[in-house]
């Protein structure tokens, strides 16, 4: 009875062996489950965060893009408006020196003209004196012809810089032609060169006007 009684014992205690770690499995397995959605669900809330990341520094990056392309264009637009209104602006300057310098040498012309028209003074009492004035008539009529070639380059030169197809710029030059023809023949040039500045203030003051609305723009 003794054998009996200590083989259903050690039985019992082999069932009880064997099944407390079948026990264990179960709650092991349980546990795993947990951890693993958990470690999911980490893992996913770590993608979506990286792809929002991602598409927001997309975003910031198009946006800058386009906010440098805009900033380049208004960088070339400005510069190119500065670089004509600086061009104009050269113009007028030299239009303006260009109509002073043939106004100043006209004047010069007038001057000597008086001398080359009128060469009376030339016939003198005495071959020596008549000889003393031939060399001051030619020197005179030297300067004169230098001085009104000057005055020429300068008609030239405007000619370049203006439109000859305009009103105003036909009226310049008629204006101009005029003055160094007086200025020539020892006519009054006074008024022909009061004409001559008020035409080239038309044509500069709108020029002007032309490079005050490029520098606002």
């Amino acid at each position: 009875m003794e054998s009996v009684g200590e083989s259903v014992g050690i039985e019992n205690l082999m069932v009880t062996l064997y099944r407390v770690p079948e026990i264990k499995a179960i709650v092991d397995t349980g546990t795993d489950w947990v951890t693993l959605f958990g470690f999911l669900l980490t893992a996913i809330a770590v993608v979506a965060g990286s792809i929002y990341n991602s598409s927001t520094f997309q975003r910031t990056i198009s946006s800058q893009e386009k906010l440098a392309e805009r900033n380049a264009v208004a960088l070339r637009y400005q510069s190119k408006t500065e670089a004509l209104a600086k061009s104009r602006q050269e113009w007028i300057n030299t239009l303006r020196e260009e109509v002073a310098g043939i106004l100043s040498i006209g004047n010069d012309v007038h001057t000597l003209s008086q001398a080359i028209v009128d060469t009376s003074w030339v016939e003198g009492a005495t071959v020596e004196e008549f000889r003393r004035n031939q060399d001051i008539y030619e020197t005179k009529y030297a300067e004169f012809s230098s001085k009104l070639s000057r005055a020429r380059f300068h008609f030239a030169k405007i000619e370049l810089l203006i439109n000859p197809n305009e009103v105003e710029s036909k009226e310049l030059l008629a204006a101009l032609n005029n003055y160094v023809q007086a200025a020539a023949t020892y006519s009054k040039i006074i008024d022909i060169g009061g004409v001559v500045v008020a035409k080239a203030q038309i044509i500069l003051k709108s020029e002007w006007e032309k490079v005050k609305r490029m520098e606002d723009a």
